[in-house]
């Protein structure tokens, strides 16, 4: 197929509405490709049917309402040649994931709550971090794609961010853990040619939560050998220590254990690139 610039076209259609110069057949029927994208000025005096087009792809046998960019009357658009079809795809990948010891169980999660005085853990600490970032991203991953592929198409061309963040029932993965928030923030940048977005930049995700009552009934729970001990042992031992004129090691508790709450937090990063379709009736994303 001849190429021909469709600006040449535009400029022949002024002079026939100003002049009356016919269009030359060839200018009329000779297109550069079978498909064209919308330009408008972008400015002010852009009709606000031309601006909700910008960027858009026409097919030149299948014009829109008022024909062609530069048909209608008194407009300055343009069709920028639309390039053969892309490949749409959007991939996350994520770093800081891996690492951390042998994965706790809940009696571990009781055990610290009674004593270790109320001291912060990190989930990758408790060994459940990848266990927890894998069905997140098996919940999220697709919303996030979509969310990121909107706001590119608002910015189509620089630097833009958004925030995300929601409740995530994770008890069928680690029970001592279940509702938690997760959360966090994308920046990155976008660029559109030919009707087409390139996206890159990352992710700074975080988890927070806290372990605050280790029955999940709003009691605090009795250990059974706690409750040996205070009641049998410990009262003994003050006895015997009152016998010998030494002061008692504390009073009876009576087998009830008092804990702290501690929180359970964690980060992670990411990445993301991709190109997708500026206009979403045509993309799979958004």
């Amino acid at each position: 197929m001849t190429l021909i610039d469709p600006q040449e076209y535009r400029e022949a259609f002024v002079q026939y509405l100003r002049k009356g110069t016919p269009i030359r057949f060839e200018t009329k029927n000779i297109r550069p490709t079978t498909h064209y994208v919308w330009r408008t000025r972008r400015d002010g005096k852009v009709r606000s049917s031309h601006a909700e087009r910008e960027g858009q792809v026409f097919s030149w046998d299948d014009p829109p309402e008022g024909g062609h960019p530069g048909e209608d009357y008194g407009c300055r658009c343009t069709a920028e040649p639309y390039l053969p079809q892309t490949s749409e795809f959007m991939e996350i990948s994520l770093q800081g994931v891996s690492g951390g010891g042998a994965a706790w169980s809940s009696r571990d999660f009781v055990n610290h709550y009674y004593r270790g005085n109320g001291r912060g853990v990190t989930v990758r600490e408790t060994g459940h971090l990848s266990a927890i970032v894998e069905e997140y991203m098996a919940q999220v991953e697709s919303k996030l794609k979509d969310q990121v592929a909107r706001e590119a198409r608002k910015k189509r061309d620089g630097s833009f961010a958004d925030t995300f963040y929601n409740t995530y029932g994770m008890t069928g993965v680690v029970f001592s853990i279940g509702d938690t928030v997760i959360g966090g923030e994308f920046s990155g940048n976008v660029e559109e040619q030919h009707g087409v977005l390139s996206v890159e930049g990352s992710f700074d995700f975080y988890l927070r939560d806290e372990f605050a009552d280790p029955a999940d009934i709003g009691i605090e729970v009795i250990d059974p050998g706690e409750t040996i001990f205070e009641n049998i042992h410990r009262p003994l031992d003050n006895y015997l220590r009152g016998r010998t004129g030494l002061p008692p090691r504390g009073p009876q508790r009576l087998g009830v254990q008092t804990g702290e709450l501690y929180s359970i937090t964690d980060d992670w990063s990411g990445t993301l690139s991709g190109q997708i379709y500026l206009d979403p009736a045509r993309s799979a994303y958004g």
